[in-house]
């Protein structure tokens, strides 16, 4: 899927590559140094989470693309898109944890941050699969 000849997928996903990461560490800032910093974690959860979605939404329509033109990437972009999606249902699950006690937000507990932690880095092994996908196999970005 493409919008002016650029992939819109790729385009979309380093927002939530970015601010899943940025969550985690103001989550920790704010338990360890500054409550302040729970509004900055709660607006890249919350920013991370919708981008993430429409980057979800048009990574399928190009997994339609390469199960038609490149059928023996089909397991790779699976794992990829597989794992990236229970990340963003976890995160997801967090967000609304969170908007449920907006604009009162507090400091993630030890439990959420394990969770932030493994979340986050499960989200790095997917995007190191999708980097694969790009770089190796020039998914999305040949013409």
């Amino acid at each position: 899927m493409k919008l002016f000849g650029h992939p819109i997928h790729i385009m979309l996903i380093h927002f939530p590559s970015a601010l899943f990461p940025m969550d985690l560490i103001c989550s920790f800032l704010a338990v360890y140094y500054d409550i302040t910093f729970t509004s900055a974690s709660f607006y890249a959860m919350m920013g991370g989470t919708v981008i993430g979605w429409l980057a979800v939404i048009t990574g399928c329509f190009d997994l339609i693309n390469i199960s038609q033109t490149r059928p023996e990437l089909i397991k790779k972009v699976l794992l990829h898109g597989g794992i990236n999606t229970v990340v963003l249902v976890i995160y997801s699950l967090l967000a609304y944890l969170a908007f449920k006690k907006y604009p009162q937000i507090l400091p993630d507990d030890l439990a959420k941050l394990i969770i932030k932690i493994s979340t986050v880095s499960f989200m790095f092994i997917a995007n190191y699969l999708g980097g694969n996908l790009i770089l190796k196999n020039k998914v999305g970005i040949e013409k």
